[in-house]
């Protein structure tokens, strides 16, 4: 579900459930977490994050979330301290440039964990979606901090209420995306170049970079998730979020009744 391959310094990291347009379940969210910690190898200087087929990831595979639902009952701030904010946390840490080539769509979880990356890159069909409102839930894993930090609170209260997709021009243009490629293959062959680029630098001074920019724009990251983490928890246990699970499994619109 995951595939790790290292070529000249740099490894690409491929999210690949295809069919699920790379939701990501608890097997596939370990994989991506053991991809990271290698890449924190010393010979990898540079690593490029994609997804296979469709979209770069949906986030969270809402399926799982009913059968733990069905098992444990909701248990959300559990999911985003021990799984989902770790995640975005080590792409956010690891001392060394991460690109997101951004293939179609990054949703949910898969938004925050393209938001973590030091550059992303587009093509005519990616498009950030703050999906959390669709599911009467609110922004998790560090998505509301790192969406304010670099949209402003204009922008991004308007992203993540209205729950709509921003499409790559307009990502590129509110500077969600450094460049945006005129198809998928020209993307990923300038997220190569990219990381080419940044595996022929200084290793030592990318790791401090990354640490002087993130301490210089950040602040309060980890405040911002304990509160994301409480905030879900409670919805989690709403009427409404498990109106929207069932709405969207059976492919309907939800009705809200705001309990």
């Amino acid at each position: 579900m995951v595939h790790y391959e290292t070529d000249g310094g740099i490894a690409t990291i491929t999210l690949a459930r295809e069919a699920a347009l790379n939701a990501m379940d608890r097997p596939m969210r370990q994989e991506l977490r053991r991809a990271l910690a290698a890449a924190e190898d010393p010979t990898i200087r540079a690593v490029i994050l994609t997804g296979a087929g469709r979209a770069f990831s949906v986030g969270q595979d809402l399926a799982e979330l009913t059968r733990d639902y069905q098992a444990t009952g909701p248990q959300l701030a559990r999911l985003i301290y021990d799984e989902w904010a770790p995640l975005v946390r080590a792409v956010r840490e690891l001392p060394k440039p991460v690109i997101a080539a951004v293939n179609g769509t990054a949703a949910g979880g898969g938004l925050s964990l393209a938001l973590a990356c030091d550059v992303r890159l587009g093509e005519p069909r990616t498009a950030f979606l703050a999906a959390f409102v669709n599911v009467g839930l609110v922004p998790d894993s560090g998505a509301a901090h790192m969406l304010v930090r670099m949209l402003g609170l204009s922008r991004a209260m308007a992203l993540v209420l209205r729950g709509e997709p921003l499409a790559a021009a307009d990502a590129e243009r509110w500077g969600l995306l450094a460049d945006v490629a005129p198809d998928v293959e020209t993307m990923r062959a300038r997220a190569r170049a990219w990381a080419e680029r940044f595996a022929a630098g200084p290793p030592l001074a990318y790791g401090a970079i990354k640490r002087v920019m993130h301490e210089a724009a950040d602040g309060a990251f980890e405040h911002v998730v304990d509160a994301e983490a409480r905030l879900q928890d409670v919805l989690g246990r709403s009427e409404d979020h498990r109106e929207a699970i069932a709405a969207f499994l059976e492919k309907r619109r939800p009705t809200y009744r705001g309990t």
